[in-house]
């Protein structure tokens, strides 16, 4: 399979594992599949690269989750606009962007489809410089950025995810008045 391909791909498969892992029960940190010795790999991704990513979460002291995947987790963080936010960490199996990061801020039913919304969401990418303002797959809103597991370390990732976090909850309080019920 060409990388070209594989880049196209990768995406949509990652944020369908995420769902399938996501609405799958939780597992402790000591019953991750990650751990167990049938997990060589998954799509993929080294089993090195799923440990330091499991040893990077625990060292940020995140309250993060394990999925049914080994290579999806989940933190939840209050807001003060957004009361829950969700954000989700993925292994991607591109080296030049291996994890993911995001939280969906508002499901596409519940956003206008006016110009006014739209531009306004745009011009919302240009404040932001670390992360990405845009629409997922389903048409979602989401923050996302990506970056590299080769070069993170825990203060890395830990302000990688603040700055998802902030951003997903500054964003909802400037749409809130717009969301549809």
């Amino acid at each position: 399979m060409n990388s070209r391909l594989l880049r196209k791909i990768a995406p949509a498969f990652i944020l369908i594992s995420c769902f399938f892992a996501l609405h799958a029960p939780a597992q402790s940190p000591a019953q991750s599949p990650a751990q167990s010795p049938a997990a060589k790999n998954t799509m993929g991704i080294p089993q090195a690269s799923i440990d330091k990513m499991t040893n990077l979460l625990q060292a940020t002291g995140f309250p993060y989750r394990t999925t049914n995947s080994p290579t999806v987790w989940v933190v939840h963080f209050n807001g003060a606009h957004l009361k829950d936010i969700k954000v989700i960490l993925a292994l991607d199996p591109d080296p030049d962007s291996e994890i993911i990061i995001f939280v969906t801020v508002a499901e596409k039913r519940r956003m206008p489809t006016t110009t006014e919304f739209r531009y306004k969401l745009l011009k919302m990418n240009h404040e932001y410089d670390l992360v990405r303002v845009g629409l997922d797959h389903d048409d979602d809103l989401s923050v996302r950025t990506d970056a590299s597991l080769r070069v993170a370390d825990t203060t890395y990732l830990r302000n990688l995810v603040d700055q998802v976090k902030r951003a997903s909850d500054d964003i909802y309080g400037q749409i809130e008045g717009d969301l549809l019920p």
